[in-house]
C-alpha cells in the first residue's frame, strides 16, 4: 500500500467497490479500496436479493448469481398475492470478490485488513485518512477521500454529515439453509407473527438452497411485539421452521445486520470528501434494500469525481453536484417513501392483507414502477389500506414531507 493516491475509498461494499471501479475503468487516475476485514467476502450481511438494474447495468456475471426468480410472492396474515417483478439472488461474497478482482485486473488496488480510523485535514480539507493494518497506525494522503463504511459511518459521522442517532434503527437475521424449497419467487411476508414490525422472506438460492430470513423497525417491533423474551434468532428459527413449503435440512451460513435509515437526504460532500451508499444512508426506506441505490449513488458519485479531479478542484462547491443530484433524483421519492413505510410497519394484520391485496392488482407499468422504487402518489393511495384511526399519525407523517 502506497503512502499517496488520487483517490482513497473506505470500505469494500458494494458502493465502495462500484466507485473504484467506475473510476479504474473510466480514468487514469490511482485508487485504492481499504477494507477493514480480512476478506472482500467476510463483508457478509446482505441477503443479495436485487433486480435487473443491478446485473444488466454494472455487468454482473451469472457466476456470482445464485438464482433468478420469475416474480414475487407478497403475502399478508391471510391473503397472497403473486407480482410478475423478476429478481435475482446473489451470491453476496462472491459479487464482492468480483467486483474486487475487476478493479485489480484493471489497474487499482484492493487492500484489505485495513481500519480506517479518521479524516485527515490539510489547510481545512480533507486531504487522506489514519488507518489501522497490522496493528500499525497509517497515514494515507488522496486528492479525494471517498466514505463507503457503510452503517459503521466511520467517517461520515465524525464529520457531522450523517447522524445515525437520529435515524430510525432496524435489524434483520438469515439463514442460507439446504433443504426443500419448491417455488422459484422471492417470497415477502407482512404479518406481525412472523415479523412484528417488519417483513419475513423466503428467497430461492439454487438447487437445495434457499434464505429465510426477517428484519423489522425498532420503533415497530417494540409495538407489535408480544413477548419481550423473544430475540430475533428465535422468530427466524420459527420462520425457518413452521412453513410447510419448505424444509431446512442444515443451516450452511447466517447473515445479520444493522440498519440505519433516514430520508437520505444528508450531506454528501464536503472538502475533499464525498460519501456513498450506507455511509449517508441510501437504502430504500420502504422495503429496506441496500445493493441497487448504493451502486447508484457510487455511479452518481464517480460522475462528479471524475470532473473535479480532472479540474484540480475536489471543494465541496465542485462535489456538491452529487449531492444535488441524489436528492433530485431519489431524495422526494425516498421522503415519500419512508412515509409510506411508517404505515405499513404498523398496519393492523387486516391492513396487511389489504396492502397485498391492493399490490396485486397492480398494472404491469405500475408493477415497474414499483420495483423502481418510482411509485407516484395515485399509486400510493391506490396501495393504501385507509382506516380513520390513522389520521393520528399525520403529524408524524408531515414530519418526512
Amino acid at each position: 500500500m502506497q503512502e499517496t493516491y488520487d483517490v482513497v475509498v473506505a470500505g469494500g461494499g458494494p458502493s465502495g467497490l462500484q466507485f473504484a471501479r467506475e473510476l479504474i475503468h473510466r480514468t487514469e487516475f490511482s485508487v485504492a479500496v481499504l477494507e477493514a476485514n480480512a476478506e472482500l467476502a467476510d463483508n457478509d450481511k446482505s441477503t443479495g436479493g436485487t433486480f435487473e438494474q443491478v446485473i444488466q447495468g454494472y455487468d454482473v456475471p451469472d457466476s456470482v448469481v445464485m438464482a433468478d426468480s420469475s416474480g414475487v410472492l407478497f403475502e399478508g396474515p391471510s391473503t397472497s398475492e403473486r407480482l410478475d417483478i423478476p429478481g435475482y439472488v446473489l451470491d453476496f461474497p462472491a459479487f464482492l470478490e468480483f467486483l474486487g478482482e475487476d478493479i485489480e485486473a484493471n489497474g487499482g488496488e484492493v487492500h484489505t485488513g485495513v481500519r480506517v480510523t479518521e479524516p485527515v485535514y490539510e489547510r481545512g480539507s480533507i486531504a487522506g485518512i489514519s488507518c489501522l493494518r497490522d496493528g500499525a497506525e497509517r497515514t494515507v494522503s488522496a486528492d479525494l477521500v471517498v466514505d463507503a463504511t457503510g452503517d459503521s459511518a466511520v467517517l461520515t459521522e465524525q464529520l457531522g454529515m450523517f447522524d445515525r442517532d437520529s435515524a430510525q434503527r432496524g435489524i434483520g437475521k438469515e439463514y442460507e439453509a439446504v433443504g426443500e424449497f419448491e417455488r422459484d419467487e422471492m417470497l415477502f411476508r407482512f404479518d406481525h407473527f412472523d415479523a412484528p414490525g417488519g417483513y419475513a422472506w423466503t428467497f430461492p438460492a439454487g438447487d437445495g438452497v434457499f434464505k429465510v430470513g426477517l428484519c423489522w423497525i425498532d420503533d415497530f417491533y417494540e409495538r407489535h411485539r408480544t413477548d419481550a423474551s423473544r430475540q430475533i434468532d428465535d422468530y427466524v428459527e420459527r420462520w425457518a421452521e413452521h412453513d410447510d413449503r419448505w424444509t431446512v435440512d442444515s443451516v450452511r451460513e447466517t447473515h445479520a445486520g444493522r440498519v440505519y435509515s433516514n430520508n437520505s437526504i444528508n450531506t454528501r460532500a464536503i472538502d475533499g470528501l464525498l460519501a456513498v451508499g450506507d455511509a449517508v444512508s441510501s437504502i430504500n426506506p420502504l422495503f429496506g434494500e441496500g445493493i441497487r441505490p448504493g451502486m447508484e449513488s457510487a455511479e452518481m458519485a464517480a460522475d462528479v469525481a471524475i470532473d473535479a479531479l480532472r479540474a484540480g478542484d475536489t471543494s465541496r462547491s465542485r462535489l456538491a453536484a452529487y449531492e444535488r443530484r441524489w436528492n433530485d433524483e431519489k431524495g422526494g421519492a425516498w421522503k415519500l417513501q419512508r412515509a409510506v413505510g411508517e404505515l405499513l410497519y404498523d398496519f393492523t394484520s387486516t391492513q396487511q392483507d389489504r396492502f397485498v391485496r391492493a399490490a396485486g392488482g397492480m398494472s404491469p407499468t405500475q408493477l415497474d414502477r414499483l420495483q423502481r422504487y418510482e411509485l407516484t402518489i395515485p399509486d400510493l393511495l391506490e396501495l393504501y389500506p385507509f382506516r380513520l384511526a390513522d389520521l393520528w399519525k399525520v403529524p408524524t407523517l408531515a414530519r418526512h414531507l
